[in-house]
């Protein structure tokens, strides 16, 4: 498996490609809110700046040349934050390498994830992310706020065969 950050010309090519691969392999489990801020993504966030941080990350995983998994979040995850894995890929850790380059490249992230969502929360509890708060999500379902950043952390580092594009 190979992981891609998404530069903006590599996200404007892949936009349309990446939408459907996260709303087919979603389960259906993806706010309306984060596949809206994917459509608006302002590829100029992907950029990290001499001054400033990346205001958002797109990373896929490869196998050979197929997608076998997409990780999106924009403000650190504060305004969106999705990982999709193909269904015949889960299992394998790839789940895992994408929210370690995401915390990796932003320097902190937070999600949102339904508490029926029982693979989500062991991915955030086992990737050493906290769950801070509890409130009703956009769907009025239960939902945890996680979340973690890379001061001070202890949690494993991230995926082997993570090697920034």
């Amino acid at each position: 498996m190979d992981l891609e950050l998404l530069t903006p010309e590599a996200w404007l090519a892949e936009q349309k490609r990446l939408i459907g691969f996260s709303i087919r392999f979603g389960d259906k489990r993806l706010a309306v809110s984060t596949i809206h801020a994917l459509r608006k993504l302002d590829p100029a966030l992907l950029e990290e700046g001499s001054n400033r941080p990346c205001g958002a990350v797109a990373v896929i995983a490869k196998h050979g040349s197929r997608i076998v998994g997409f990780g999106f979040a924009e403000a650190a995850g504060d305004a969106a934050c999705m990982v999709v894995v193909h269904p015949e890929a889960r299992s394998l850790g790839i789940g895992s390498a994408l929210v370690q380059a995401m915390i990796q490249r932003l320097g902190r992230l937070s999600c949102n994830v339904a508490t029926d969502n029982t693979a989500s929360m062991a991915l955030c509890f086992r990737l050493g992310m906290t769950a801070v708060s509890m409130h009703r999500g956009p769907t009025g379902k239960p939902t945890l706020r996680f979340e973690r950043g890379i001061t001070n952390d202890t949690a494993r580092p991230r995926h082997p065969d993570f090697v920034p594009q």
